[in-house]
């Protein structure tokens, strides 16, 4: 049950993050606020699966991974413009801080 909710949650991820960053709205989020806002409420919706499979899910959970994804894109985009450089340390530390906030939702 564990490796199924992590697929899911891995699944959720690649296809939030770089599966839909290729469509209108990777180029929305980086324009405005509500941008940011559509991307990171469909990443935690991608999120919430898993921890459903394992009793985990809590409404608190949901609205820490909305609010900590927000805010990590946030100041991602404010440092580098540098978008298609998946090596780039700050896209690196960017998917490091996401993968700690859905570590830290899985625990508590």
């Amino acid at each position: 049950m564990l490796l199924l909710a992590f697929l899911i949650t891995l699944g959720g991820h690649v296809f939030t993050e770089y599966t839909l960053q290729k469509t209108k709205l990777g180029i929305y989020k980086r324009k405005n606020f509500l941008g940011l806002l559509i991307h990171a409420s469909l990443w935690t919706l991608a999120m919430c699966p898993g921890l459903a499979l394992l009793g985990l899910f809590a409404p608190w959970k949901a609205l820490f991974l909305l609010v900590t994804h927000a805010i990590i894109d946030f100041i991602k985009m404010r440092i580098t413009i540098d978008k298609k450089n998946f090596f780039h340390p700050v896209n690196i530390i960017d998917q490091l801080m996401h993968f700690l906030t859905v570590i830290i939702v899985y625990i508590t």
